[in-house]
């Protein structure tokens, strides 16, 4: 009569299986963002020690064995057609990439990257445990906390080496961005209190260290939550209108306030970037269509064929470097996940609009989007919210049964 309720604890397999998703769930959700206040490195080791130990332990348990077979009709979806769209297209830019080396060494990274995340994302049971859903909140809690005490006891971190700085920004940045998954993990399992007390946790660090990027991302993210709560529908169609216009209409803008400006502008100013940018639209011709080839931004600053004025971030990379054909896949991409994401099943839809608008607002901040460690921070955030949107189905089946009299199989 019970022998199915009680098979998973009688399985040492299964019961292998568990320990080992855990392990990896709680080194992508505590140990990437603890690390990273630490050392940007160690990021690109964890990230792919988690999600290869979450697809071994999702194929070894029983629920997750054969998941790999829906592979196909993933790879159907829109979003995942379009995002294979621009791996192709960036891999494509590669043959006309003026700095082809490490283009090609940063491409195969990034790939793989995503290729990582979507395994990991195929492999994970259909239900996991919402218990596991738990641990993102605690790393993102502590991480909050260790950036707080960073900012507090060494107010002047960043001036003391680039490294440091660098390693303080990414850090605040990637709280900011995990921080949606674990309220969401939270206020799915009805800890409003919890959930409230780390939002306060991670506004107070962004201030705290004074990262005007991230505060703005959060700002933003927190008005589309609050748009999104009554109609996450209307909110993800909204703003998968407004992502796409401010995509493909990006070059626009700076050609048109170019002449509005005056003749000397302060170089430090954040009005400088339109005439450069401008200029670079002008100049471009064919280029505007097929770009200048993965990596070529980020390599031309730092080479010197672009100005220090140079705009940074996902508009200006996306054309300059795969030019309308990878704008539109972009604007494509951003179309497609916000009206998924506001159609989400249950509560989630508000967390995931606030998710991508995050995302989003962090790159046209100024992240720059061809960087490894931002592909490896979104793919992280993909694998936590399948985690938590998982992790809710099996506590509502598990309620469910609870009402039928069945006994749950834990």
């Amino acid at each position: 009569m019970f022998g199915n309720s009680f098979r998973n604890f009688d399985d040492p397999a299964a019961e292998a299986a568990s320990l080992i998703l855990r392990l990896g769930i709680a080194i992508l959700s505590i140990g990437v963002p603890c690390a990273a206040v630490l050392s940007r490195r160690l990021l690109f080791v964890l990230m792919p020690v988690g999600a290869a130990l979450v697809v071994i332990g999702g194929l070894l348990s029983p629920e997750g064995r054969g998941r790999l077979d829906h592979l196909r009709t993933m790879t159907l979806s829109p979003i995942v057609l379009v995002t294979l769209f621009l791996v192709f297209w960036a891999g494509l830019s590669l043959v006309w990439t003026p700095f082809a080396g490490p283009a090609v060494e940063r491409f195969l990274k990034s790939a793989g990257t995503v290729l990582v995340a979507a395994v990991a994302i195929v492999a994970l049971p259909e239900r996991v445990k919402a218990s596991n859903s738990n641990l993102l909140p605690i790393g993102v809690a502590a991480a909050a906390l260790a950036i707080a005490c960073v900012g507090l006891i060494a107010p002047f971190a960043q001036r003391a080496g680039e490294d440091n700085g660098a390693n303080l920004q990414r850090a605040m940045i990637g709280v900011v961005v995990l921080a949606w998954p674990a309220l969401g993990a939270l206020v799915l399992r009805h800890r409003i209190a919890a959930a409230g007390g780390i939002a306060v946790a991670v506004a107070l660090a962004s201030v705290i260290v004074w990262m005007p990027n991230a505060i703005a991302a959060l700002i933003v993210a927190m008005l589309t939550f609050s748009m999104a709560y009554s109609s996450p529908v209307l909110a993800g169609r909204a703003l998968a209108l407004a992502s796409a216009v401010i995509i493909l209409a990006a070059p626009v803008f700076p050609v048109l306030v170019q002449p509005m400006l005056p003749a000397r502008l302060d170089p430090e100013g954040a009005f400088v970037i339109f005439p450069v940018w401008a200029q670079v639209v002008k100049l471009d011709g064919l280029r505007l269509i097929t770009g200048h080839g993965f990596d070529s931004a980020v390599r031309a600053l730092e080479s010197g064929y672009l100005p220090p004025a140079t705009p940074r971030g996902v508009l200006f990379e996306v054309w300059y470097e795969l030019g309308l054909l990878g704008a539109a896949g972009l604007a494509t991409l951003a179309w497609h996940s916000f009206r998924a994401a506001g159609r989400a099943a249950g509560p989630i839809a508000p967390f995931l609009l606030a998710a991508l608008s995050c995302i989003l607002t962090v790159g046209v901040a100024g992240v720059s989007v061809a960087q490894l460690w931002w592909v490896t921070l979104l793919a992280i955030v993909a694998i936590c919210f399948a985690i938590v949107m998982r992790g809710h189905q099996r506590d509502h089946h598990v309620q469910a049964r609870a009402i039928t009299g069945q006994r749950p199989v834990l």
